[in-house]
């Protein structure tokens, strides 16, 4: 006879869904025999958060604490005292043997557990990589660890994830009721368990931190360490207390994690965390030689909808995650999959909880081979055998893209990775970082209406919530590095400093930004692109030096997508040497000294002189004075010893002879374009459009667009940004700049 199942969990009293064997909202089995330390002591008062009380470990507690830690004699707390971290490998080693039944370390893994035993370690290892390990063995050795993680979701994961395994582990969030988070609370405090998660929120409360350091964190863990920097491609303002959280839990040894972090990034992680110059750092090879990386451009969305269904259908034993950029293309992409046979089902943050989480589910447990998602979708998530990820458009970055593309293959097998994009992806995503980088005038609003969350908050900190509903817009992370950098919010917490509304504010932080962002944007596209190796542009990006060819992206492979390079591989690569050399003199990002499409045009044009070298794309007047005369000297060097190399070719709008300085460069003789008459109504009207805009922006209204280029607009009448980019003389630039009012004149004289 069958025992039936409960209608809520006895846990966290939340409802069960029939015929599922676990908690949608804790992770507890309900198959799990209820342990005999759940039930409350006679006449106990309620445990309050800082208010650890005495207690006998239990049988579980003494399991997890030896052979290396000491048991806790009856009656009494946990010392709070720092362990001795394990200066060999053998201990963990075994636990690693006994507990997870792995032969050794991946790599990585070793070189984070020696420097645990004397010093903070920020650790940077691709998905995949085994990084919670990192702080699971430590804790089994040395007993309370805490680990910060940024989403529920994840956090439960990891939790079951680690129970699975016989590990002590669980976790605090706001799916539970106040008496199952104080339970829970007391088993850690008491060492009853090894690992607890929480999200950076919790801290908010005082006495949540207060009782963590009566009882002695051992370990101090922040996952996704990346989300603690301004600079990183997932930051959360709530990430920025955990440094002086770390100073509040006693200077805990600390182990910061995360799979993609450039130098800027790393450098940053360190500053807020209190740890720079202490900690070692650990990074690994971002390679993951496993994965097939491929690029496929498409021309409209229909095509693009079309590719994406038949990649998919020609996979139908495999699992597959489908990365899409908003909602309503997740459940248009869900949709057709459906209509088409495949199961496959979508999932975004505008789900309710209880269907993400079941969702989510099924494709964890193999039920649902496909899943179409937002980025809302992954973070942490542990599915070995997912054997393709397609992005159905460009993501905002190189470190958003690789580290959800590295979801597949997990299990070291052969994996696709393929990224699917159209000229205008670019377009929405710089409509994005509009979003995420507000003007004067819009931090000006968003402050105001923090002062009035503040009046309403009295004297504690505002919760990020709080903030995020101030702000009503995608920017409050961005707007809150000008108001630190103005010394209007306080350092580590969100309280306000001045009440004022008319206070000083410093936009110089938020152009900085946008700026990073938009060169981080130019990377991918250059990634998306590239004639050349697709592995190797992603490892410079991240710092390492790999070889010419990887032999497993399209391009090395030679597929029909693969242009062959027409310049100088040996030149280009000694421009990206120069390149190198620079970012380190000047600790910069090496895409933010020049960009591989600026090395490739150099390569390709070779320029002789300071004068030409200006007509490159990505160059200017800074960057000619700063190391123009490295790039040149480079060409110089590499012409001498190629001295039967072919001439290269001229840049496009160059003067076809006789040399010529940048402003008398010109298009192909006698090609005007299009014959338009003068007399023309829409093109008379495109030019006293330029002649206002010109005005407006103070600057010479040939600089907008040209003659030529007007008459083709007049001629071709584009009626979208797609459409724009095919007109010539017009370029992403100018249809950022302006290419809505353009779009908006060409309609009126319809």
């Amino acid at each position: 006879m069958t025992t039936p199942t409960p209608a809520s969990c006895t846990r966290c009293r939340a409802a069960l869904t029939p015929g599922e064997p676990w908690c949608n909202e804790c992770g507890t089995r309900l198959d799990e025999p209820p342990r005999d330390d759940d039930a409350p002591e006679a006449g106990a008062a309620p445990l309050e958060f800082g208010a650890p009380a005495a207690r006998a470990p239990t049988a579980q507690a003494r399991l997890f604490a030896e052979p290396h830690a000491a048991a806790t004699p009856a009656g009494r707390s946990p010392p709070a005292l720092a362990p001795a971290f394990p200066t060999t490998l053998e201990p963990y080693r075994e636990r690693l043997r006994r507990v997870f039944g792995y032969p050794d370390f991946r790599a990585g893994q070793a070189e984070v557990l020696q420097a645990l035993a004397t010093r903070d370690v920020l650790a940077v290892m691709p998905t995949g990589s085994g990084k919670s390990l990192c702080y699971v063995l430590p804790a089994l050795e040395v007993g309370r660890t805490l680990v910060v993680s940024p989403l529920i979701a994840l956090m439960q994961d990891q939790v079951e994830a680690q129970r699975a395994a016989g590990v002590a582990a669980t976790f605090i969030n706001s799916t539970l009721d106040r008496a199952e988070q104080q339970r829970r609370y007391a088993d850690f405090v008491r060492g009853r368990v090894a690992l607890l998660y929480v999200a950076p929120e919790r801290f908010a409360v005082p006495s949540f931190s207060a009782g963590l350091r009566a009882a002695g964190v051992q370990l101090f863990a922040i996952d996704e360490a990346h989300c603690i920097s301004e600079w990183g491609h997932d930051f959360r303002p709530d990430y920025l207390q955990l440094g002086a959280v770390r100073a509040q839990l006693g200077e805990p040894r600390t182990l910061a994690l995360t799979a993609t972090a450039d130098p800027l990034v790393r450098g940053d992680i360190l500053a807020r965390l209190g740890i720079r110059g202490r900690a070692a750092e650990v990074v690994t090879t971002f390679d993951r030689p496993n994965l097939r990386l491929a690029s496929v451009p498409v021309g409209s969305d229909a095509e693009r909808l079309d590719w994406v269904v038949r990649y998919v259908r020609a996979r139908p034993l495999e699992a597959g995650i489908v990365y899409a950029r908003t909602r309503r293309y997740v459940e248009e992409v869900a949709a057709t999959l459906a209509a088409a046979g495949v199961r496959a089902a979508g999932y975004h943050a505008g789900m309710p909880a209880g269907e993400r989480a079941r969702v989510q589910r099924r494709f964890l447990g193999g039920e649902l081979p496909v899943l179409v998602a937002t980025n809302a979708f992954g973070m942490g998530i542990d599915k070995a055998d997912v054997r393709y990820v397609v992005h159905t458009h460009l993501p905002g970055s190189i470190e958003a893209y690789y580290q959800e593309a590295g979801r597949a293959g997990r299990d070291g097998e052969p994996a696709e990775c393929t990224l699917v994009h159209a000229r205008r992806d670019a377009g929405l995503q710089r409509r994005f970082i509009d979003q995420a980088h507000p003007d004067a005038e819009e931090l000006r609003r968003i402050w105001r209406r923090l002062i009035d969350a503040q009046r309403l908050a009295g004297d504690r900190a505002l919760l990020p919530r709080e903030a995020e509903d101030a702000a009503q817009r995608d920017g409050m992370a961005t707007a809150l590095t000008a108001f630190r950098a103005s010394e209007l919010v306080q350092p580590g917490v969100l309280r306000l400093r001045s009440l004022d509304p008319d206070a000083a504010i410093d936009p110089a932080p938020v152009i900085e930004r946008r700026r990073y962002a938009e060169g981080r944007l130019a990377q991918l596209v250059e990634y998306a692109e590239t004639p050349g190796c697709r592995r190797a542009l992603i490892l410079r990006y991240f710092g390492e030096q790999p070889p010419e060819r990887c032999g497993n992206c399209d391009n090395c492979q030679g597929t029909p997508t693969a242009r062959p390079a027409d310049y100088p591989l040996e030149l280009f690569d000694s421009l990206l040497t120069i390149r190198a050399a620079i970012a380190r003199a000047s600790d910069r990002a090496p895409y933010l000294v020049f960009e591989e499409r600026t090395a490739r045009e150099i390569a390709t044009h070779r320029p002789r002189t300071p004068e030409v070298l200006l007509g490159i794309w990505g160059m200017g007047d800074t960057r000619v004075r700063w190391f123009g005369a490295e790039l040149v000297d480079a060409v110089v060097a590499w012409e001498d010893a190629h001295p039967d190399a072919a001439p290269p070719p001229p840049r496009p709008g160059a003067a076809r002879a006789g040399g010529a300085g940048r402003a008398g460069d010109r298009a192909a003789a006698g090609d005007d374009g299009p014959p338009v008459p003068f007399d023309d109504p829409l093109y008379g009207r495109l030019r006293a459009w330029r002649l206002e805009r010109a005005r407006r922006d103070q600057v010479p209204a040939y600089t907008l667009f040209t003659d030529r280029t007007a008459r083709e607009l007049a001629a071709k009448r584009p009626r979208d940004e797609q459409a724009l980019l095919t007109v010539w003389g017009m370029g992403d630039s100018r249809v950022r700049a302006f290419g809505d009012e353009l779009l908006e004149v060409i309609r009126d004289g319809e």
